[in-house]
This record gives C-alpha cells, sequence and structure tokens, in this order.
C-alpha cells in the first residue's frame, strides 16, 4: 500500500510559507477528484503527479531546456547503437503549454509538472481556479492515455 496521496503539490522556494494551506487544500481537492473518477481503483496501477507552482515557465525555461537536449542526445545515442526504442524516450520529453509544463514516465507511472502563476494574477482571473484548471489539464492528458474518466475543475 502506497503511504501519502499519489498526487502532490507543492510551491518552489521563492513562495511564501504562507501559501502552505492553499497547497494542502489542492492537494486534497485533486486527490479526491481522481478517487470520485475511480483512478485508484487498481493499486498495481496508480498514476502519481508531483505538480510544483512556479511563479513562471520562463525560470524553468534552463531546466526544460537542458532535459529536452538530454532527452534527444539520449535517443539519438541509443538509435545508433540499437538500443531501446525510441517511441518510449520521447514519452520522457517536457510538454510545454500555455501556463504549464510537465513531463511523463511510463515506466514510473509519474508526472512532473510545473504550474505558472504569475499569468494568472496579471490575467484577472481567480487564481485558484486558474490553478485548478492547469492541474486538472496536465492529469487529464496524462490518463486519457490510459482511458480513465477525465477530471473537471470546478
Amino acid at each position: 500500500m502506497q503511504q501519502g496521496f499519489p498526487i502532490t503539490v507543492a510551491a518552489d522556494g521563492q513562495f511564501s510559507s504562507s501559501l502552505n494551506p492553499l497547497l494542502t487544500q489542492l492537494e486534497m481537492w485533486l486527490n479526491f477528484q481522481a478517487l470520485k473518477a475511480d483512478w485508484y481503483s487498481n493499486e498495481a496501477f496508480i498514476l502519481s503527479f508531483n505538480f510544483t507552482l512556479v511563479r513562471s515557465l520562463a525560470e524553468k525555461a534552463e531546466h526544460l531546456t537542458s532535459a529536452q537536449a538530454d532527452t534527444q542526445a539520449g535517443i539519438q545515442a541509443e538509435s545508433e547503437k540499437g538500443e531501446a526504442s525510441p517511441a518510449v524516450d520521447l514519452e520522457k520529453r517536457w510538454r510545454v503549454e500555455l501556463g504549464y509544463a510537465y513531463q511523463y514516465d511510463s515506466s514510473k507511472l509519474t508526472t512532473t509538472a510545473f504550474i505558472a502563476v504569475d499569468d494568472l494574477a496579471r490575467g484577472g482571473v481567480g487564481i485558484e481556479q486558474g490553478i485548478k484548471a492547469r492541474l486538472v489539464a496536465v492529469a487529464n492528458a496524462v490518463a486519457h492515455q490510459y482511458g480513465l474518466i477525465a477530471l473537471i475543475a470546478a
């Protein structure tokens, strides 16, 4: 049996600890949505998500770019050696969308994601609702691959 929740929500070090109650609320809410959608019915197949709130994706651009370059270099090297399927390794690449970026590792059923929040504050969108929408977008993108019921950011 797994300890803790399969979906975690944290913030990078630039945020105040006063954000912790919101992070806990978001984490509980998202795990409950996944529970309601029956994502946890098979204990041998539990998707896990590690979300980190960041001010902007631009702060993580170097990390995303270097990780992407490492993945591409590894794919090329393995292809030249005739090893590992490039299609599998491509699953590990970072996908960058407006306001979030994520990387899914199918071998571990784990997703790592950055959720940007600065544009939400400037855009006049309810920040909590905007964050929920981005969390759900990432979760649904991965869950869709397995035919799981989509979560709703309500």
